[in-house]
């Protein structure tokens, strides 16, 4: 027997709202987990270009044998390199290194420690100075739940840790 070439041919109703109703318990699922990933990757992506740029900052401070800040009047927001060079912390007339702003529509909160609330300068010696005056301390990257700290020792190295206090 031979099929009808004109028959129509598709989905049921049924079909159609069985497929549906598969496709909405599956995003219900991966939604969630999508949104962890995601915000995971924002705080990293954040964290790594905050590292960069401190370490940006203590090598152009060795090398040119001068101050090199980070400074920032919002972290969340982002932050500048520059050549320190007038007034400490302040920009104004120094040679900007490189700007870092945030990309994202909501991102990582980004709290730096007492020490480092305004800025972070490199010695020509590589040791850190934040505007308290003592040269360690550590800065908290987070969002919903999830952090990263960056770690800045006595003697300017920097490290990340994920979740806890400097040692």
């Amino acid at each position: 027997m031979m099929d009808n070439p004109t028959a129509a041919r598709g989905f049921t109703l049924i079909e159609l709202a069985v497929v549906l109703a598969v496709l909405a318990i599956v995003m219900r699922i991966a939604v969630p987990a999508m949104q962890g990933m995601m915000n995971s990757s924002q705080i990293t992506t954040t964290t790594n270009n905050l590292v960069s740029a401190l370490a940006l900052a203590r090598s152009e401070a060795v090398k040119r044998a001068t101050r090199v800040t980070v400074a920032s009047a919002d972290w969340t927001t982002g932050w500048q390199v520059f050549v320190d060079q007038g007034t400490v912390g302040s920009s104004a007339g120094d040679l900007e290194l490189r700007v870092q702003q945030s990309a994202a529509n909501a991102p990582p909160t980004v709290v730096p420690g007492a020490n480092f609330s305004n800025y972070i300068s490199y010695l020509p010696s590589g040791i850190s100075q934040g505007n308290g005056g003592a040269s360690n301390g550590s800065i908290v990257v987070s969002k919903a739940g999830i952090s990263r700290t960056i770690c800045i020792s006595t003697t300017g190295r920097v490290s990340v840790i994920a979740s806890g206090a400097c040692s």
